[in-house]
């Protein structure tokens, strides 16, 4: 097609040959291969010069334009491939999303401006549901159950807190807080602490508030006391405060993906980035470099 267009335009296989870098014979045998496949006559050829049929004239504006989307989309997908362009979609626990992400994400931009981005936060449960029924290219949470069809990197993890009002009975006391203390108070459950392994300790909970800022509403009415990795806990709040637990608890945080899936360049680029950038944030946000993977 583009050897037609150039023959037509030029009137000179000889110098179409020259301007597409190809020998006078091959242009005459595309042409021709063209013309069969058509099954009409395009060019009118004599010894000195090569004019179009009239079914070749009306021909010639179609032809540039099927040439011009062919490379047009051939420049997209090139584009593409080299992470000049492209589409990224994650599922990302809220702590994470808002205190870690946006150093990672200013990077990235940085590198990648012709990426687009969409973040969703939910909860670990809704993350590895997200990932699963492959609604987004990756997550980014807790393990909340094994699965077989994902594949969990480890990134960091940090440790667990109890927070309460100022003016709750754990508040006025400073130090480490032992779990067993937190057996008699009134706890309130969330997403984040039913992915816990030592959920158990805390006792039975009536209360459960999956969305982390109704959690804080209600610590902050002095309901009960909950329990927050340091990455979600609020630091300009002047109503709550928080204790470190003794034993130490963590939560451990993995990259999600579908187990034996091939993500798109943009998507790779993406998760690079996030392994890349992520332990440069260990020391400013008090988080554990993660490298074993969670139990099956």
């Amino acid at each position: 097609m583009r050897t037609f267009v150039t023959v037509a335009e030029e009137g000179s296989f000889n110098i179409a040959a020259e301007k597409l870098s190809r020998t006078q014979p091959a242009i005459t045998l595309a042409v021709k291969q063209l013309e069969e496949f058509i099954g009409l006559k395009l060019l009118e050829r004599t010894t000195r010069q090569v004019s179009t049929t009239a079914e070749g004239e009306n021909f010639i504006p179609i032809a540039k334009r099927l040439v011009r989307d062919f490379d047009a989309a051939i420049y997209d997908l090139r584009a593409t491939a080299e992470r000049r362009s492209g589409h990224v979609s994650m599922a990302i626990v809220p702590s994470v999303a808002s205190n870690l992400l946006p150093d990672i994400i200013k990077a990235f931009a940085e590198k990648y401006p012709g990426i687009y981005l969409h973040l969703d936060d939910d909860s670990s449960q809704g993350v590895q549901r997200r990932v699963e029924r492959n609604e987004v290219d990756f997550g980014i949470g807790s393990l909340w159950k094994p699965n077989k069809l994902l594949e969990f990197k480890p990134l960091f993890a940090d440790k667990l807190e109890l927070i309460c009002h100022v003016d709750h009975e754990l508040a006025k006391q400073t130090g480490p807080v032992k779990i067993k203390e937190l057996e008699n108070t009134t706890f309130l459950d969330t997403g984040i602490t039913k992915t816990l392994r030592s959920r158990g300790s805390f006792g039975e909970s009536k209360f459960d508030f999956p969305n982390i800022t109704t959690l804080l509403a209600m610590l902050k009415s002095n309901l009960g006391v909950s329990v927050l990795p340091s990455l979600a806990i609020p630091s300009s709040s002047t109503h709550l405060v928080s204790r470190p637990l003794t034993p130490v608890q963590g939560r451990e945080i993995y990259l999600i993906t579908r187990k034996g899936w091939t993500v798109s360049p943009a998507a790779e680029a993406m998760i690079e980035t996030i392994i890349r950038e992520t332990p440069k944030q260990l020391h400013k946000h008090d988080l554990t470099l993660l490298t074993h993977k969670p139990p099956k």
